[in-house]
């Protein structure tokens, strides 16, 4: 016959009441914080999967961010480019470019001078129109978003246009040799080919200039550690691939800004009563411009359809975007959620478990004193 003891019977009670005190502790637990487990231990292989939804999360809601941030500022560059093309757009009546064809005949007369100032208006307005921010950031100054992208330096027929220092209007000049009859023979103006040479190439770099940001493709590396290109998008916006630069084969602007300007100088020139033009040579270099003009309009209109695409593609990209976080917190939601009727239910039958037990110690205490004193 085995006698149950005092010392087994408390022994044995005080282990299944630290039980039932634990499965009430973790039921209230999971009432609290509406989770399915607080710890690994819980349940590993839940644990593991949240531990990978939360880093993909991670990702998507810092590419989520960046994109955001790209929508808007292509979104605010196409209003720029858009007010650009109303400007320039030849088709359009109302458009300050409408009257630049009738400055050529004579049927406009004192007009041309007030036309000229029109037109110096015109590039002015162009300037800061590619001189916006979106934020703190200057969005058409390529990589440099912090300084403005396009400066005027100097005065009257002097002045020129910028972009970030650089002269727009870069012309390689023609070599003068010492000896007019003699190519082989020195060139005096080595030194100002060169500077101009260094300029144009600075200009060419500053075109091409590119900032990768991740909007959703990962930013991926080959085997060199070189960036993918297509893993990622190139957010950078330089404000003279959309105005152009350089200089044509007569050493007239590419730069629609600098072309608008120098018609309306060459306006501006003309007789204020009369409206006569300065000289013949005004004329007909008036007349050569406006026939160029054409050339740079087209390519701010390119521009603005390439930026239609952009935009449209960022802001399709950025749903998807939204969409695929969307479902990664519900996967999140499915492991470490747990279903708060049950959770409830569990934590009433845990502490009715609980309190039982504790009224089972009085019984249990009560006969193992009496069976110990008789």
């Amino acid at each position: 016959m085995i006698r149950a003891t005092t010392g087994g019977v408390l022994k044995s009670y005080k282990t299944s009441l630290m039980s039932s005190f634990i499965r009430l502790n973790s039921a209230r637990a999971t009432v609290l914080t509406q989770r399915n487990f607080n710890s690994f231990a819980e349940d590993p292989a839940a644990a593991s999967q949240s531990y990978q939804l939360h880093r993909t999360f991670q990702r998507l809601d810092s590419q989520v961010t960046i994109s955001n941030a790209t929508v808007r500022k292509f979104s605010t560059a196409y209003s720029a480019v858009d007010s650009v093309v109303s400007m320039v757009d030849n088709k359009k009546g109302d458009s300050s470019w409408s009257s630049v064809l009738n400055s050529i005949t004579d049927s406009i007369g004192a007009g041309r001078t007030s036309l000229g100032q029109e037109l110096k208006q015109l590039s002015e307005s162009i300037v800061q129109t590619m001189n916006g921010q979106y934020g703190n950031v200057f969005t058409f100054a390529g990589s440099d978003g912090l300084n403005v992208p396009f400066t005027w330096e100097g005065e009257g027929d002097q002045r020129q246009l910028c972009y970030r220092g650089v002269p727009v209007d870069v012309c390689i000049p023609e070599p003068i040799y010492a000896d007019p009859d003699d190519p082989t023979s020195a060139v005096t103006n080595q030194d100002e080919i060169d500077a101009a040479k260094a300029q144009l190439e600075k200009l060419n770099y500053l075109s091409s200039e590119k900032r990768f940001v991740d909007v959703g493709f990962g930013l991926k590396e080959d085997a060199n550690g070189k960036l993918i290109e297509s893993s990622a998008f190139n957010d950078s916006l330089p404000g003279i691939n959309i105005l152009g630069y350089g200089t044509d084969a007569d050493g007239d602007p590419k730069n629609i800004a600098s072309l608008v300007y120098r018609m309306g100088t060459i306006l501006s020139r003309c007789d204020e009563d009369s409206g006569e033009w300065q000289s013949k040579e005004d004329q007909e270099e008036f007349q050569r411009l406006a026939e160029k003009f054409t050339d740079p309009a087209a390519q701010v209109k390119k521009s603005h359809a390439e930026m239609t695409t952009k935009v449209s593609f960022l802001n399709n990209n950025h749903e998807q975007l939204l969409s695929t976080a969307d479902t990664v917190k519900e996967q999140l939601h499915d492991i470490e959620r747990c279903e708060m009727g049950e959770a409830i239910t569990s934590f009433i039958y845990a502490q009715y478990c609980y309190n039982a037990a504790l009224k089972m110690g009085n019984s249990i205490l009560s006969d193992s004193l009496m069976d110990y004193l008789n």
